[in-house]
């Protein structure tokens, strides 16, 4: 249990092919490829991408799913046997609109490459991705904010593949990886930034809520926006224990363990994974800046109720909006307009106005 909280998991591959017609492409039936809305497959054999969207048939008998190709004509030559399922519809950063470079962030380790889409300079996004992901998985973050006209910076931290020489085996749970978002803070500000929001999704609302916490450069933190967020692990890894069967005694046990320097070497972290530090759900009015959570109330992995309580311990700053039915960070997928319309909604009112 200790190794699926800190370690990279392996990829759950789906079986699919292109239908006859071309138009749509067949794939395994399960929770997240029959859900509605706009996703991707990545063909690992050719790396490339094919977006999906609309649901045309669903076969309970033969548990395979069909949906429709998007755009239509896009269909690869070839596909499968198997693919990754992925909520990235983007794909590459041309794909989002608007001038973009690839540009190197300094960190304590090297540099960390990042993409940067031009925008505002004096108000500046910093995009930050989950555990085990990618940062291209924040391209539908950079497209909901595309409208405002703000610069958006996506970097990577030290957990990912794509940092080199790679820097860490094991996720820290946001405890470390703060700091290099911290670094792209740093180099926002170096670039004409003077206002900062921060925008992190699951583990990168821990990522997010430290940094506007312990940074150099709070004073020019002037937002949080939250989707998924974990914000508090005790209780997220205590929900998903009990939705593996296990019982809190021992996602109890797994905690304790992970707080002492010899386990926590044991599994590669560099340092033991405080619990405390990562819970602004029991500490209440910690978070001193105003903050935006977006989350569906049907999220599993990262519970609803957990953004309620995380709310509730901080009604002065946090704003929690429920966005229609969807799996964990597939909220702008569900809906691409609703999820547009509140975070820019929001930004408009209570950062734009305020800081008139």
């Amino acid at each position: 249990m200790a190794r699926k909280i800190v370690k990279r998991g392996l990829k759950d591959y789906r079986r699919a092919e292109v239908t006859e017609d071309g138009r749509r492409i067949r794939i395994d039936l399960d929770d997240y490829t029959k859900a509605p809305g706009d996703f991707g497959v990545f063909d690992p054999a050719t790396e490339k991408y094919t977006g999906v969207g609309e649901v045309t048939l669903i076969n309970e008998d033969q548990k395979y799913v069909e949906r429709r190709i998007d755009p239509a004509g896009s269909a690869p030559g070839r596909l499968g046997p198997i693919v990754d399922w992925t909520p990235d519809v983007f794909f590459e950063p041309s794909a989002v609109g608007g001038r973009y470079e690839e540009v190197d962030v300094p960190t304590a380790y090297g540099a960390a490459p990042a993409w940067l889409f031009e925008g505002n300079t004096d108000v500046w996004v910093i995009h930050i991705h989950g555990s085990w992901t990618d940062r291209s998985i924040m391209f539908r973050d950079v497209h909901a904010f595309s409208s405002l006209g703000f610069t958006s910076l996506v970097p990577t931290f030290r957990s990912d593949a794509e940092v080199s020489p790679p820097q860490a085996e094991s996720s820290h749970l946001g405890q470390t990886e703060w700091r290099d978002v911290e670094s792209a803070v740093a180099y926002a500000v170096a670039h004409g930034a003077r206002r900062i929001i921060l925008s992190g999704w699951s583990m990168g609302g821990t990522i997010a809520l430290l940094t506007a916490e312990s940074s150099a450069h709070r004073d020019r933190i002037v937002g949080i926006v939250l989707v998924g967020p974990v914000t508090s692990w005790r209780k997220t890894i205590t929900a998903g224990a009990a939705r593996a069967g296990v019982p809190a005694i021992g996602a109890g046990l797994v905690m304790c363990l992970l707080q002492t320097p010899p386990f926590a070497k044991m599994l590669g972290l560099e340092e033991p994974i405080d619990f405390n530090a990562l819970d602004w759900v029991d500490v209440p009015n910690r978070v001193a800046v105003p903050t935006l959570v977006l989350h569906s109330n049907t999220d599993q992995e990262v519970p609803w109720e957990i953004s309620e309580a995380f709310q509730r311990a901080n009604p002065a700053t946090v704003t929690l909006i429920p966005l229609p039915e969807a799996h964990h960070t597939q909220e702008w997928n569900a809906s691409p307009s609703t999820f547009t319309n509140e975070l820019t909604s929001w930004i408009s009112k209570t950062i734009l106005t305020e800081q008139r």
